[in-house]
């Protein structure tokens, strides 16, 4: 087996339009750079690509044009190219459909594929190990809760008397893959899951992933060691405690605070597993990408009219009243009538032995990780959100159920976790059938 590493900086001009909130922001400057990183993986005349971005989302069809062009200019397979936005708030909604200038698309389009050519030109041979372990205190922490009134609320806010109990457990597992390299230094494979919103504001941040990539680098510094940071199911997670401390109103003290520490105590894990994973044996490689269509939510088609006016007041900054859940269902009733009756959604797997990362095309909820687990115990399975596209939340049968925010602003209905869930338990199954 040969693994490689490239990293490329695509930080936008700044006047580029934010993403990541209702109300709407321009870039001002930047708190820290955004990167691409990819691994690249050969074994035998096979090789698989992941590529990370610090974006918020971007489209399907964007996605796959990325795909096919690196498969265009590498040869690596389009079906065994896993793409993710690490879904920072802080940033931009990359893409055709963006609003970026066309120089920056262009030029995106471009570090896309060189990154990819970045980390086939630092291949050599590698030795892989795996290890995971929880944090020393939880970050991730679940939003949705059930409230004493009987409602359901996401970020009920600090210290909220009216909060009875939270929907879920949440997932503080690291997860280490390190590739061993001979005559280069070793890569960091870390998988983490929680909303990467700590900051706020006008400036563009790599928010905690950034931190984790960093630290861990700078802690293994001697060793030359790169890492690549990859972000979870993470749709009903956040990092706010809301029986802990309140986070500061400034937005840097804010920044270097909450998520410096959110990153401390994951590459605290990380560095106290380096030296103790098991190693994994090699195999083959596989990738698979399937689009799936998802019938769409079209509930409140009636009040499309109703809601554009009130979306229209929401994103020129006027007072509506509306809370965050209103706002997220008026924002999807307003796009309804550009909807088609179903909406794409990707699944996609990226294996290579004992060890597979499997994305899903939205922000799915922690289920979609902890069921997957569980039917392949003797997989070592890092989730990716937002991987090859992204439309929104994927939530759990039980959300709909339940309902809420995520369930009243999805595109999606509730036969969405059934779908999705079981196909990327067949990709699974058929790597494994190949080992």
């Amino acid at each position: 087996m040969k693994v490689g590493f490239g990293r490329i900086d695509v930080t936008p001009p700044i006047g580029v339009p934010l993403a990541g909130y209702f109300e709407p922001r321009t870039m001002v400057g930047v708190f820290d750079p955004l990167q691409l990183n990819a691994v690249v993986v050969e074994v035998g005349e096979d090789r698989l690509a992941i590529i990370t971005a610090d974006f918020l989302s971007m489209r399907e069809t964007d996605c796959t044009g990325l795909r096919r062009l690196i498969e265009k200019e590498t040869g690596i397979p389009a079906q065994n190219i896993l793409t993710q936005c690490l879904h920072q708030h802080t940033s931009i909604f990359a893409g055709n459909s963006s609003g970026m200038p066309p120089y920056y698309k262009q030029s995106m389009e471009r570090k896309y594929v060189d990154v990819v050519k970045y980390a086939l030109d630092d291949l050599a041979e590698a030795t892989v190990t795996v290890s995971e372990k929880e944090t020393a205190r939880p970050v991730s922490f679940i939003r949705r809760f059930r409230m004493k009134d009987g409602s359901v609320r996401t970020n009920p806010g600090f210290g909220n008397p009216d909060i009875d109990h939270p929907l879920g457990d949440a997932d503080n597992t690291v997860r280490l893959v390190r590739f061993h390299r001979e005559g280069k230094g070793d890569i960091a494979m870390v998988g983490f899951q929680t909303h990467p919103d700590t900051i706020g504001g006008c400036r563009v941040s790599a928010d905690w992933p950034g931190w984790v990539r960093r630290l861990t680098e700078k802690a293994l510094e001697e060793e030359g060691v790169s890492c690549i940071l990859v972000n979870g199911c993470q749709g009903d997670t956040n990092h706010f405690n809301v029986k802990g401390e309140r986070p500061p109103k400034d937005h840097y003290e804010k920044f270097t605070k909450v998520s410096k520490g959110i990153a401390e105590e994951i590459v605290k894990v990380a560095l106290a597993l380096w030296n103790e994973g098991k190693e994994s044996p090699e195999g083959a490689i596989s990738g698979e990408v399937t689009i799936h269509s998802i019938p769409t939510n079209l509930n409140g088609i009636d009040r499309i009219e109703e809601a554009k006016a009130l979306h229209k007041k929401v994103t020129a900054g006027e007072p509506t009243g509306l809370n965050m859940a209103e706002k997220g269902e008026v924002r999807r009733i307003a796009g309804m009538e550009n909807h088609t009756l179903f909406q794409k959604v990707p699944v996609t797997m990226v294996a290579f032995g004992k060890i597979a990362v499997v994305g899903y095309g939205g922000e799915p909820f922690t289920e979609y990780a902890d069921v997957l687990r569980e039917a392949y115990p003797e997989m070592t399975i890092l989730t990716a959100c937002n991987c090859n596209g992204a439309q929104g939340y994927l939530p759990s049968e039980k959300a709909f159920e339940e309902g809420g925010y995520e369930a009243r602003t999805t595109v999606f209905t509730p036969s969405t976790p059934t779908v999705l869930q079981g196909e990327a338990k067949a990709k699974l199954a058929r790597h494994i059938e190949k080992l």
